[in-house]
């Protein structure tokens, strides 16, 4: 499934056939797993032909594959993009949008609220490759236009923050940047072109870990960046040279995760916001971070981007010392102690001096509902009635 015409397709539909048909060497339904390095050429006459570009052929995986380059089709297809490009990881992507745009001489404006390897990139990588950073908080938009210099290429800043889930307004973002002649890059992944998709609110540039929901089994590491042609070709070129691009297994176990995109974010976005309220209504939790509950600061410019759904991930705090956050976490039976999201299975994590995130999974509302109460009880019990009123 290719071409314009696709793109009138629903979501839902394109996530199934977008950038997929069926092999024509063999008629297989399923997109194969290209496990080859090399690609061989009929002749000297055909390379020659290859290189002028009048036959198209792959050469080597590290610069293109079928398995990978399927997948790319799908994810420019989703987010509404002209191309994509797919890396190895998550922070291959962020690493080489960083350092197109920020590389000799480049201005970049990054939030303050970035997963802690993004900050680390910005903080303690770009400055080394000549690039000046400038961090704040995004949610002061005087703030980011005060800080354009003439320099300024890119402002980049997640959707929803990691871990505080500060909420970006990304149209108003795209205005600033466009006015002052610099791009846009948000990065999506606690969102999924399911929820939200950036480039229709003007964003240039969009990525995601494709590790979270885009794959949803926790068992592929990748990353995707999508935008205009020229934009990701230059991307591209970049990738193959630092040799950050995707393996086609990987690609093929993404390309299947998407199949199940909307349906699994649809599932942990309501289950999410229900342990949200769950969480906010019992005296043993401080604070609950979750833009779906109108009293997050965020809510009214959530609301304005996803239409309603805010995905599956949450953060919160406890009342009390360490010791409440180390009995509620040690009583619960279904939530894994482990980083990332976006996958099957509920996923917990403290952070030390700081909120508890909860990545919910696709289990049984009632179950992972009663879960929480056993913890929040265990919770509670450590705490005295002074502690709990603060």
């Amino acid at each position: 499934m290719s071409g314009e015409r696709h793109r009138s397709y629903r979501f839902a539909t394109r996530m199934i056939h977008a950038g997929e048909a069926p092999d024509p060497a063999t008629g297989a339904r399923g997109m194969p797993i290209h496990q080859s390095a090399t690609y061989a050429f009929d002749s000297y006459d055909q390379i020659r032909q290859w290189e002028d570009g009048d036959f198209p052929h792959f050469m080597y995986s590290r610069e293109a594959n079928p398995t990978v380059q399927t997948l790319e089709a799908k994810l420019a297809n989703l987010e509404g993009a002209e191309a994509s490009v797919a890396v190895s990881s998550g922070m291959g992507a962020i690493s080489s949008l960083l350092l197109e745009y920020g590389s000799d001489g480049g201005h970049i404006i990054g939030s303050s609220q970035l997963y802690g390897s993004s900050g680390d990139l910005l903080d303690r990588d770009l400055p080394s490759f000549g690039a000046d950073v400038t961090r704040l908080d995004f949610t002061d938009l005087n703030a980011v236009e005060a800080a354009i210099q003439p320099n300024t290429r890119l402002i980049f800043a997640e959707t929803f923050s990691n871990p505080a889930l500060r909420v970006a307004d990304v149209p108003a973002l795209a205005d600033i940047a466009h006015r002052h002649g610099a791009l846009l890059a948000i990065d999506n992944t606690f969102l999924s072109p399911a929820l939200y998709r950036p480039i229709e609110d003007d964003a240039d540039l969009v990525l995601h870990s494709a590790t979270k929901y885009l794959s949803g089994s926790g068992q592929a590491i990748g990353g995707i960046i999508s935008g205009s042609h020229e934009q990701v070709s230059s991307i591209r070129d970049r990738i193959i040279r630092l040799g950050t691009n995707m393996a086609p297994f990987t690609a093929w176990l993404i390309i299947n995760g998407c199949k199940t995109l909307s349906f699994r974010v649809e599932r942990h976005s309501s289950t999410t916001q229900r342990l949200a309220e769950q969480l906010a209504a019992h005296p043993a939790v401080k604070t609950v971070m979750y833009p779906g509950l109108p009293s997050h600061p965020g809510h009214d410019v959530a609301m304005k981007l996803t239409g309603g759904p805010c995905s599956g991930l949450l953060s919160f705090e406890l009342h009390g010392d360490p010791g409440s956050t180390r009995s509620f976490i040690d009583s619960l039976e279904l939530c894994t102690i482990a980083v990332s999201l976006g996958e099957a299975t509920t996923l917990i994590w403290p952070y030390r001096e700081g909120p508890i995130r909860l990545a919910v999974g696709l289990e049984d509302p009632d179950d992972l509902s009663a879960d929480l109460a056993v913890g929040l009880a265990a919770a509670a019990a450590t705490l005295d009635h002074a502690s709990i009123a603060v």
